[in-house]
C-alpha cells in the first residue's frame, strides 16, 4: 500500500513539471511597472524656490518733490505762459504824416483809432490764460498719478514675493498629504492677481510718465524724460 502511494505521487509530481509547459503566462521574470510620479500641481510661475528663504524685502517708493517735477515741467512748455500779460498793452504808435495822405480830418480819426487798439484783448488773455490752467492742472494731476503708480508698483512687487513663498509652502504640503490642493490653489491665485496689479501699476506708471514727457518742447523733452526714468526705477535694495 505504502508503495502505491509513494508511486502515484511521484506520476503526479512528473505531471505537473510537464504541465508548466502549457501555463498560459509566459515563463520570463514580468517586467516591473513604471515609476508613475503623483500629480503636482505648478507654480504659477512654474519654478522652484525655498519657501524657508527669507523673502525679497519691501522696497520703498521713491518719495517724489511734487512741486519740483510740476515746476519742471512747466518751465519745459513750448508756449510761453500767460500769467503775466498786461491787458492794456497798446501799439502806441502814431504816424500822420506817414499815413494820412487825404489830409482830411477823417484820415486822422481813423489813425487816433488804430492807435489807441490793444494787442491782446481781456477775452482773449483770459481764454489763454483759462487753457494754461486746465493744462497746469492736467500736470499736476500727471504728477500725482506718477507717484502713486509707483507706490503701487513697490507693493505689488512686495505682495508678489510673500504670496510667491506662500504659494511654494502650499505646494510642499500638498505633496506630502498635509492639505489639500484647495490651498495651493488660493495662493496660486494671489500671487496672479499681485502679477497683474504689478503690470497694472508699471504699465500706469510709465503712461505717466509719457505724459508729463509730451509736453515739453522737443529740445528738453530727452532730459526730461531721464530724469523721470531714473526716478521711476526701482530700487535693488531696502533703504531702512
Amino acid at each position: 500500500m505504502r508503495k502505491a502511494v509513494f508511486a502515484l505521487f511521484g506520476a503526479l509530481t512528473v505531471a505537473v513539471s510537464h504541465a508548466g509547459d502549457l501555463w498560459p503566462w509566459a515563463s520570463q521574470a514580468p517586467q516591473n511597472p513604471p515609476k508613475v510620479q503623483a500629480f503636482e500641481i505648478p507654480t504659477f510661475d512654474g519654478g522652484k524656490r525655498d519657501f524657508r528663504a527669507p523673502a525679497t524685502t519691501w522696497t520703498k517708493a521713491p518719495r517724489i518733490d511734487g512741486d519740483a517735477v510740476f515746476r519742471m515741467i512747466v518751465a519745459c512748455y513750448p508756449s510761453k505762459s500767460q500769467w503775466n500779460i498786461d491787458v492794456d498793452l497798446q501799439a502806441a504808435v502814431r504816424n500822420t504824416s506817414a499815413v494820412d495822405v487825404t489830409g482830411t480830418q477823417l484820415g486822422r480819426n481813423m489813425i487816433g483809432i488804430v492807435a489807441r487798439m490793444p494787442l491782446y484783448s481781456a477775452t482773449e488773455v483770459d481764454r489763454e490764460r483759462e487753457r494754461e490752467y486746465r493744462r497746469r492742472q492736467d500736470t499736476a494731476q500727471t504728477v500725482a498719478d506718477l507717484a502713486t503708480q509707483l507706490a503701487a508698483r513697490n507693493q505689488a512687487v512686495r505682495v508678489l514675493a510673500l504670496s510667491g513663498s506662500m504659494e511654494q509652502r502650499a505646494q510642499v504640503r500638498v505633496n506630502q498629504g498635509i492639505a489639500d490642493t484647495d490651498e495651493q490653489i488660493k495662493w496660486l491665485d494671489r500671487v496672479a492677481g499681485a502679477e497683474k496689479d504689478l503690470i497694472t501699476a508699471e504699465s500706469k506708471a510709465a503712461e505717466a510718465r509719457l505724459k508729463l514727457v509730451s509736453q515739453c518742447r522737443d529740445e528738453a523733452s530727452d532730459t526730461v524724460n531721464a530724469y523721470l526714468t531714473e526716478l521711476s526705477q526701482l530700487p535693488t535694495t531696502a533703504k531702512p
